[in-house]
């Protein structure tokens, strides 16, 4: 239980160092540039995450939070040379992940254009927690819910992107049966997972040549569960973010 309450407090620490704390002004910017509206952080609970070792950690400690429960749910980790904990998405623009029923789960941590950093990765995810698996989740099905479910039955359907932002994006123009995987290709789990859900998923690749190789990996993964799948490859090497934002919701659908 307490592990739930950390990962929710986290987020709401996180959202509202994005919205006032002056060292976000960098992560506001790049929000603005990708063409998020504040209604779209607002829903989705971006937030982020200061460049230092401790930020997070020195708030936990003043709430009463161990730093062992905050590594329970992957939001610092320890040094094995010193034994010290830190921060694990430090100088990160943060997007919280949560189940099917909204909670919050575990965390994907951006890093911002031209910022230099010890983890040079674009993208870190939450490492594998008793809250969160990335083979049994898909971002933003939460809210995807509700938009299938007034489909007409036969004709439920969702989309899959690849990118955090592809989704919010999708969901701010009025495509909100869209979801992204995690940091890990679609699998068997997700797909019994979707057919929960619907009958047929879209499956929506960037139009490079790595998006390309990947749907001829999934394929199989699809015939054997015997579930109706379409795939879409975006033109000009665009992602579904940038598609969107330059041609419109209707032309994507």
């Amino acid at each position: 239980m307490q592990v739930a309450v950390v990962a929710l407090r986290a987020a709401q620490q996180f959202q509202q160092c994005l919205l006032l704390a002056p060292e976000a002004e960098a992560a506001r910017r790049y929000v603005e540039e990708r063409g998020l509206t504040p209604q779209s952080v607002e829903r989705f609970g971006l937030g982020f995450s200061p460049d230092g070792w401790q930020w997070l950690l020195d708030r936990a400690r003043g709430k009463g939070f161990s730093p062992q429960v905050l590594e329970a749910v992957g939001l610092c980790g320890r040094s094995p040379n010193t034994g010290r904990y830190y921060d694990r998405f430090r100088g990160r623009l943060i997007f919280p992940i949560r189940d099917v029923q909204g909670r919050t789960i575990a965390f994907g941590g951006r890093i911002l254009p031209g910022a230099a950093g010890d983890n040079p990765a674009k993208y870190v995810n939450s490492p594998e927690t008793k809250l969160f698996s990335k083979s049994d989740n898909l971002y933003a099905l939460d809210l995807a819910r509700q938009p299938i479910a007034k489909m007409r039955d036969g004709e439920k359907e969702i989309v899959v992107v690849e990118g955090y932002t592809d989704v919010i994006m999708a969901h701010q123009v009025g495509v909100d049966h869209v979801v992204a995987v995690l940091g890990t290709a679609l699998g068997p789990r997700h797909i019994q997972l979707l057919r929960r859900f619907v009958d047929r998923v879209i499956l929506v690749l960037d139009g490079d040549e790595a998006g390309q190789r990947r749907t001829n990996e999934i394929l199989e993964l699809f015939v054997a569960a015997q579930i109706d799948l379409r795939i879409l490859t975006l033109p000009e090497e665009l992602d579904p973010c940038e598609f969107l934002l330059e041609r419109g919701a209707e032309t994507f659908l």
